[in-house]
């Protein structure tokens, strides 16, 4: 007898001569259980099991079924009277339309496993190296204007690989693609049978409820095959170079050993190259430890007391939003806090840095709204955070004031560069390259339309933002000082001549850090990102970078340190008109709200 089976799965097809079976497991407290088995295309039902005690170790009741084709059969389980669907499915026999609500159990299926993955290789890519890119799969292409074939879809993400190429994305992160029912009732209403029209504004689009955790969700996918779907998508962004990461959001009361066998399950089916943990009461420790989940990233807000020597764990919070959002606006007091986080690189675990993220405002909407416009999510503006550190820049929403839309395209340039500048991985929201919006609402997550369809006809109107995301990548590539593997000690360890990051202010070589300022310059040496020490001296200084930032309303005017002699600092890029280079004096004069790049040249 020969048989497959991933860890925990509630069936294996096994053969033995001309015998063909499956393995069923089920996990309940009813007091009575059955199965029934159907034909999947023919729905007939083939085959009635009772689950008894024979068959059941505590909750958990397991039987196997012979002379069954594993591959044409649909399941559903009979709980106390009540016709249920397998909550550990690993598919289903019906695709539901997206926004439409089941009516009555739906019957799993057992996926085909026949995939030819080839040679397919996860990327594993460091979190220093890597640019992440976070995305609603549906929301991603589902616009008419993504200009995709499938839209909406996992083959639509596919479609869209060499866009992601061009802005040199490393990993895709994506909000839950598992099955779960989108469509909400209200809390008095207990099935769906009992009302003849769905709540109005009541989807749940960001999937962040308890679901069928082991299956791909059917609506994401152009065909009928969900996983096929997945492993396709997968296969190609690993062909691209791309990680895949997945959100998961469990319920407080979801069991440590069921989280453990969800994880382990997606990482060995689906070649899932990290997952982003979400919920109140994750077993971080456990999954840390977990030898199935050894080489793949986890994200979470909570890693206190967890070590990795291969820096797989990764630690991503709102701290580095609020700060960077408040510094960005010009708020007092945000220089030293700034400082702090962009050089933040911990020895112990990976740092995910964003500014923006499916909740909130987009990008575009911090500098185009003091306040959120959430009046077509039907709560009255009650949801959402009344908090976003936004600034409108002199008008709410759009606007045709040049003045007001130039402010804008520089702050947007100044927010990216701020991402793009930490030491942590840098993530973007899809669309904030180009300056996407959803109109002020800062907590979409029951819309299904234009709001969170990204419009990609913004792409080719704001391409200059997209040109300078794309020349920040190359700037970060090729500089690795910026984001080496470990913390920048802010010393000259290798007595090259230089630090390897100095910041600097009024005067080189000490940051005006006080409540008042709003601007500081930062200085790499590259020299550092070789590691041997051989680059010292008049060399060294060829492999500087510094860059000015400020972030007031008006001119203010930087240090920059003196180079060696038959050297000179030269002007890479700014986010305002040029800044103004006093070379005797050995100062720059920053536009207002401005970020500009020096190298240095002979």
């Amino acid at each position: 007898m020969t048989g497959t089976r991933t860890n925990g799965a509630d069936f294996v097809n096994i053969s033995h001569g001309d015998t063909r079976g499956v393995f069923f497991v089920h996990e309940t407290d009813a007091k009575s259980s059955r199965i029934i088995i159907r034909g999947n295309r023919s729905g007939r039902e083939m085959q009635r099991i009772d689950l008894d005690d024979t068959c059941r170790v505590g909750n958990v009741y397991a039987c196997y079924a012979e002379g069954l084709p594993a591959y044409d059969l649909s399941y559903t389980y009979i709980d106390d009277g009540t016709e249920v669907t397998d909550k550990r499915a690993r598919a289903f026999a019906v695709k539901r339309t997206y926004g439409t609500r089941s009516e009555g159990a739906i019957p799993a299926i057992i996926p085909n496993s026949d995939f030819d993955w080839g040679d397919d290789k996860r990327p594993a890519i460091a979190y220093n190296e890597s640019i992440w890119y976070l995305i609603h799969v549906r929301g991603f292409t589902k616009s008419s204007s993504s200009g995709v074939k499938n839209k909406g879809t996992f083959e639509g993400v596919a479609e869209k690989i060499p866009y992601l190429n061009s802005l040199g994305i490393t990993a895709l992160e994506m909000q839950p693609i598992y099955e779960f029912e989108e469509r909400e009732l209200p809390s008095d209403i207990k099935d769906a049978a009992s009302i003849s029209v769905p709540p109005a504004g009541r989807i749940n689009y960001w999937g962040y409820k308890r679901g069928y955790y082991f299956a791909p969700k059917g609506a994401y996918a152009a065909g009928e095959d969900a996983c096929a779907s997945v492993k396709s998508m997968v296969k190609a962004l690993h062909a691209a170079g791309i990680e895949v990461i997945l959100q998961f959001w469990f319920e407080k009361n979801c069991p440590e050993s069921e989280i453990l066998e969800i994880l382990r399950y997606w990482a060995a089916e689906y070649h899932i190259d990290g997952f982003r943990l979400m919920g109140e009461t994750i077993p971080m420790h456990a999954v840390a430890s977990d030898p199935v989940l050894s080489s793949l990233k986890i994200v979470s807000d909570h890693v206190e007391g967890l070590e990795d020597k291969n820096k797989r764990i990764a630690f991503s919070a709102d701290d580095y939003l609020f700060t960077i959002r408040k510094l960005l606006k010009g708020d007092e007091g945000m220089v030293d806090g700034s400082l702090k986080l962009l050089r933040a690189n911990p020895s112990e675990y990976g740092r995910v840095n964003y500014i923006t993220s499916y909740r909130g405002f987009t990008l575009c909407d911090l500098v185009s709204y003091d306040r959120k416009h959430n009046e077509e999510n039907g709560e009255d503006g009650r949801d959402g955070n009344d908090f976003n550190f936004s600034w409108n820049c002199g008008e709410e929403g759009p606007t045709r004031k040049k003045k007001v839309r130039d402010l804008r395209i520089r702050q947007i340039k100044n927010a990216l560069s701020l991402i793009m500048l930490g030491a942590g991985t840098p993530e973007i929201f899809m669309g904030d390259e180009f300056a996407n919006s959803q109109k002020g609402n800062n907590n979409p997550y029951c819309l299904d339309n234009a709001v969170t369809w990204l419009d990609w006809k913004d792409a080719a109107k704001n391409s200059d933002i997209t040109d300078y995301f794309r020349f920040l990548v190359t700037l970060r590539r090729d500089n690795p000082v910026i984001h080496m593997p470990s913390e920048l000690t802010l010393m000259d360890r290798e007595s090259c001549g230089y630090p390897d990051l100095s910041y600097h202010g009024e005067s080189a070589w000490k940051a005006n850090t006080e409540s008042f300022s709003r601007s500081f310059g930062l200085m790499y040496c590259g020299a550092y990102a070789s590691g041997d020490g051989k680059i010292t001296g008049e060399d060294a200084a060829g492999s500087l970078l510094y860059i000015g930032v400020n972030m007031h309303w008006d001119v203010r005017k930087l240090a920059l340190p003196k180079l060696p002699k038959g050297y000179r600092w030269t002007l890479i890029s700014s986010t305002g008109s040029e800044p103004v280079c006093d070379e005797d004096d050995h100062t720059i004069s920053i536009p207002s709200r401005c970020i500009c790049f020096y190298g240095t040249s002979k």
